[in-house]
């Protein structure tokens, strides 16, 4: 009788640790695309950004200040440029 209640115990053992490991491989997986879905939500984000940079580096530009200060402040370059010294 103990043999079979050591038997019955051995498999119930075997029975709930694999129960666990698929567990366990079921949320690695899970958490493996919960993980690629944040690198690609990362490189949409890492890319908006880049194109944001570029855009904002183009609005800086010479050309682009002085045809603003033209255009929407009316803004005009002096005809005479007089030093000022301190």
């Amino acid at each position: 009788m103990r043999t079979v209640i050591a038997w019955l115990a051995a498999l119930l053992a075997v029975v709930g640790s694999g129960i666990q490991v698929v567990q366990q491989t079921h949320d690695v997986r899970r958490l493996h695309g919960q993980l690629q879905d944040a690198q690609r939500m990362q490189d949409a984000e890492l890319a908006k950004h880049s194109r944001l940079l570029i855009e904002r580096a183009a609005l800086a530009a010479y050309q682009n200040v002085e045809r603003t200060a033209q255009t929407e402040l009316a803004m005009r370059f002096p005809l005479t440029v007089e030093r000022i010294e301190r």
